[in-house]
């Protein structure tokens, strides 16, 4: 057998960090409280431990069955609702265009880059290197930028007086949100198996500090922007849905041309982020490009998009999305060991 190739760090963080996140912490702090961002990581930790604990077992998610193929599917669809969602959302809050322009001229972005772009793992790297650095510049520039505008002692104070509740929130709920974030988060590692299986097949010194680098700096990121979150909750901004939050906050404490540029940044890193699940589902033949079937998968998600996009958030599909996959998950796991019995009673039966 092969020896698998070990990967740049980079390359796992990317398909870990997205710009959904930004919101959906900003979502979960504003509903569960200030300290729900940490019961996300603690759920994150405790996923990864469980999953690193099977990652020596001989369990593996067939992505090449049915089910397999299905799951993965679902797995791309939720990508691109929450980041079609997510230009949409920038440019009908920030800019006031109309929902189905901005999804639909996203989408077809993306479809001409479907085409014309490269295909080979060189591009596909540096794509989820852009990704990585994008994302990363967000989480070190905007809380510094946030938190120089606002002072921590007058946002204890707002939060202490005006909105106490996000301080103290009902701890029941917050085991709730443990439970369904463990089981998102141990399902979507499954599904990454084959990934970080070529950073177990180094030694287990570097496999462990790889590891660990990797866990610290997503868990950096979602706690760095769940702070930004909280300081959006002090603001009393008028928002008709959680998700606009993050964005009026910016507008709110920047004049309009850096608020303009943020924007196009979010923007773009959004579509980077579309661009690097695009080589794992385009169809590759030449020839009758409008017909294939990666063309028919964004065309459904734009209208599965422009369709939810004023009835639920960006948590709700999230939650949605990560609980359907983790019920086929169970369900795989459940298939495999029946299978696996079946073998084992079998060759018995021929033995005796």
């Amino acid at each position: 057998m092969k020896p698998l190739k070990p990967l740049n760090i980079t390359y796992l963080i990317s398909s870990w960090v997205s710009i959904s996140m930004i919101f959906i912490i900003g979502e979960v702090v504003t509903r569960f409280g200030v300290f729900s961002s940490l019961v996300i990581v603690s759920a994150f930790l405790l996923a990864f431990a469980v999953f690193f604990a099977l990652q020596r077992s001989s369990f593996r998610l067939k992505k090449s069955s049915l089910l397999g193929k299905c799951i993965t599917t679902i797995r791309f669809l939720e990508i691109y609702i929450l980041h079609l969602f997510i230009c949409g959302l920038v440019f009908h809050t920030a800019f006031n265009v109309n929902i189905y322009i901005s999804v639909f001229s996203t989408s077809f972005i993306l479809f001409i880059c479907a085409i014309y772009l490269p295909k080979g793992k060189k591009f596909r790297q540096s794509i989820k290197d852009i990704r990585f650095i994008l994302i990363s510049g967000l989480a070190i520039l905007l809380p510094t930028y946030i938190y120089l505008q606002k002072g921590l002692e007058s946002l204890y104070h707002n939060l202490l007086y005006y909105q106490p509740h996000v301080l103290n929130h009902d701890s029941r709920s917050l085991w709730l949100l443990l439970l369904i974030a463990f089981i998102t988060f141990f399902s979507k590692l499954l599904l990454q198996q084959e990934v970080i299986d070529k950073y177990t097949a180094q030694s287990f010194y570097k496999v462990t500090f790889k590891l660990l680098m990797a866990i610290f700096i997503y868990c950096t990121f979602i706690l760095a922007f769940a702070t930004m979150n909280v300081v959006a909750i002090t603001q009393n901004l008028d928002y008709s849905q959680a998700n606009e939050l993050f964005i009026l906050l910016v507008e709110k404490l920047s004049p309009s041309i850096i608020f303009k540029v943020f924007c196009m940044v979010l923007y773009f890193s959004t579509l980077i982020i579309l661009l690097d699940a695009l080589p794992s589902i385009v169809n590759e033949r030449k020839g009758k490009p409008f017909f294939s079937s990666s063309f028919m998968f964004i065309l459904v998600a734009t209208f599965l998009t422009v369709t939810i996009f004023f009835h639920y958030s960006l948590l709700f599909i999230y939650v949605f999305f990560g609980c359907l996959i983790s019920l086929l998950v169970i369900a795989a796991i459940i298939m495999q060991i029946i299978s696996s019995l079946q073998r084992r009673m079998s060759i018995k039966l021929k033995k005796s």
